[in-house]
């Protein structure tokens, strides 16, 4: 964890959550509350968007069987067309996509969007970090988006009610960790002073 260096308690609380902050990939299956789940929407709907459009669409998703069908999706694309690393990764965490989240927000995005693949970073960054501020962790996800690739595809669509000019961009599945897990090593080295 970083040093602390500043004094201001908003301030502090602020930094030390994103210094805490880390991917669980284990959960445990206790719900979220609903003012929880409350809570996290008005986080993502006030994450800053391209000229405030707000363009992109959050779908919160509790429904078991959805998130199971979307998973065991995303793994048949994986063994029939992902390459060998990427299927053995899928061995190792025993074909789990969302680890048995009891959340799944999936942020959809207009294709036509010069900013919405950006605007839908934001959003899940911030989804990220109110979360670790609730007391509830979370993992980014990005490998959801291969179901739509896959035979389940017109399935998702139809369930999450996915307009035609709409594409999933990123997703993030929250809840009580399972597991502990320290917050990556940083290297200063990538960050350039000019």
């Amino acid at each position: 964890m970083k040093e602390n260096l500043y004094t201001n308690t908003q301030a502090e609380a602020v930094l030390n959550t994103i210094f805490a902050r880390s991917s669980i990939r284990a959960y445990t299956d206790e719900p979220l509350t609903p003012e929880e789940i409350s809570t996290l929407a008005d986080a993502a709907l006030a994450a800053p968007t391209a000229m405030n459009r707000q363009a992109q669409r959050f779908f919160f998703i509790t429904d078991k069987e959805l998130i199971n069908k979307w998973e065991i999706a995303v793994c048949e694309v994986i063994e029939k067309n992902g390459p060998d690393a990427m299927r053995e990764r899928m061995k190792e965490r025993s074909g789990k996509v969302f680890y048995n989240a009891p959340l799944f927000v999936a942020i959809a995005v207009d294709k036509s969007g010069k900013y919405s693949m950006c605007d839908s970073g934001i959003a899940v960054g911030t989804l990220a970090l109110a979360a670790k501020a609730m007391g509830l962790d979370s993992v980014i996800l990005g490998m959801p988006d291969l179901a739509f690739s896959g035979e389940c595809a017109g399935y998702l669509r139809e369930r999450l009610g996915l307009a035609e000019n709409l594409e999933f961009a990123v997703g993030i599945a929250i809840g009580h960790a399972a597991m502990d897990k320290a917050p990556h090593e940083t290297d200063n080295s990538h960050v350039i002073y000019i």
